[in-house]
């Protein structure tokens, strides 16, 4: 099969994976939130943070750098196969054991062993971690599709029979854990390879070279991107904390999943033509296009209808929600231009300047929740707003001299679609308005 027809194949299959993943937790979250409470849901966000931490230790950046690296022996893939489980262990023991620590950050001493079961999902993931590199080095993403959605669709309806049945906070404990078991054991029977009883740490050494720079930047993102859960955990309500949860995940589910499409399916496509920057350039700039097209408008069409669309799916309970979903809307309309760049730091092999520019990017955000986070959570997000349009145009820069795409070329190609949509939107909004201020005066 040719490259173009493997690209092809791949951005299908990967749609199918993406899309029917995230309809199902898309379904599955509604019925959960009807059943349980806000609560429930930031019990689960106040462990957030250490999970999204060990998943990066946990992978090292290996992903990547197997899927960059033309020519992988049996002997480097068992290596990373077996020092991933290894760390897994050592990190799930470290979690184990500090749990009381961090039920006791939080004040609520419960915490201990649904942090013990949740944490689980950790050791369980690194059984599966290369042979998701190697199916995704082959452009195989049909059998993520199928592996992805029976997974989570099995673990779903369970989760909410169990919440059903009142077991609530257990409930998305199990949907966590079990939808990870799944997941590991369906890509063992989809896939051929199996580890060899290797482990060699020189070969190790040799991939994390290039994987270091990768872990490191992503330890920075991971704590600023989860820093603001820990933070309103800390000092606000469970409540307020699974609101937060719920705005942020409805807002990434059409946003983030589309974005990863373009992302993960150009990646190992643009990697084929790393070393011609015409045609990388070409290739991206006919990605971002689309992405931007497709995923702005979305955003700022949830943004208007916001707080009809929570009641509608969710419930009046989850009124609070509201503004933070619309504030946070405004990150996902410019998310594909975030995302998408920093692949081009990882297609030209340069982790230090993707390590450089990430720390930069952090140190804003973390600048902008400390500002913010005492006066309010509406403050603090709006803090994360500013702070994401400025990275993002600090990653535009910085990827763009790679392949001689400057920003100015960057926000050019892409200001029709943002000045149609900002126009529709307004018009969108002022006939809402207009719809229910006349409401208020026929009543």
């Amino acid at each position: 099969m040719s490259l173009k027809l493997k690209a092809v194949n791949g951005v299908i299959w990967n749609s199918i994976e993406t899309i029917g993943n995230q309809l199902i937790q898309f379904l599955i979250t509604i019925l959960l939130a009807r059943i349980l409470l806000p609560e429930d849901f930031g019990v689960i966000g106040l462990l957030l943070i250490f999970s999204e931490l060990s998943r990066v230790i946990q992978e090292s950046g290996f992903t990547q750098a197997l899927i960059r690296k033309n020519n992988v022996s049996q002997s480097e893939f068992s290596s990373i196969f077996f020092f991933n489980i290894l760390i897994s262990l050592a990190l799930y023991l470290l979690l184990y054991f500090s749990s009381p620590l961090i039920a006791e950050f939080y004040n609520f001493p419960e915490l201990t062993s649904i942090a013990r079961v949740s944490f689980l999902a950790i050791l369980i993931n690194s059984f599966g971690i290369v042979q998701n590199a190697i199916v995704v080095k082959e452009l195989k993403f049909k059998i993520l599709a199928k592996r992805t959605i029976t997974a989570n669709f099995l673990a779903g309806i369970i989760s909410v029979l169990l919440a059903y049945f009142g077991f609530g906070v257990w409930a998305l404990v199990f949907q966590i854990v079990f939808a990870s078991f799944l997941r590991v054991l369906l890509l063992w029977i989809m896939t051929n390879w199996m580890p060899s009883k290797i482990l060699n740490f020189k070969l190790v050494k040799e991939i994390y070279r290039f994987s270091l720079n990768l872990l490191i930047s992503g330890i920075f993102d991971v704590i600023v991107s989860n820093i603001q859960s820990l933070l309103i955990g800390k000092f606000y309500s469970r409540a307020d904390l699974g609101f937060y949860s719920q705005a942020s995940r409805m807002q990434r589910i059409p946003s983030a999943t589309l974005t990863s499409i373009a992302k993960n399916v150009s990646y190992p496509i643009l990697v084929k033509v790393q070393d011609s920057d015409e045609q990388l350039k070409k290739g991206y700039k006919e990605i971002i296009e689309i992405s931007f097209f497709i995923v702005f408008p979305i955003m700022i069409f949830l943004l208007t209808i916001g707080e009809n669309l929570i009641i509608f799916l969710l419930s009046d309970k989850w009124i609070e929600s509201v503004d933070y979903f619309r504030i946070l809307c405004i990150v996902g309309a410019i998310y594909p231009l975030y995302s998408i760049n920093l692949n081009i730091f990882l297609v030209k092999g340069n982790s230090k300047m993707f390590l450089k520019t990430g720390i930069v990017k952090r140190i804003i955000s973390l600048v902008a929740i400390i500002i913010t986070v005492k006066i309010s959570i509406l403050y603090m997000i709006w803090g994360h707003v500013f702070a994401t349009i400025l990275n993002t145009f600090i990653t535009m820069y910085f990827s763009g001299k790679l392949i001689n795409y400057g920003i100015k070329e960057q926000i050019n190609d892409l200001k029709k679609v943002f000045i149609c949509t900002l126009i529709t939107s307004i018009i969108l909004f002022l006939f809402d308005y207009y719809i229910t201020l006349s409401s208020v005066f026929l009543l």
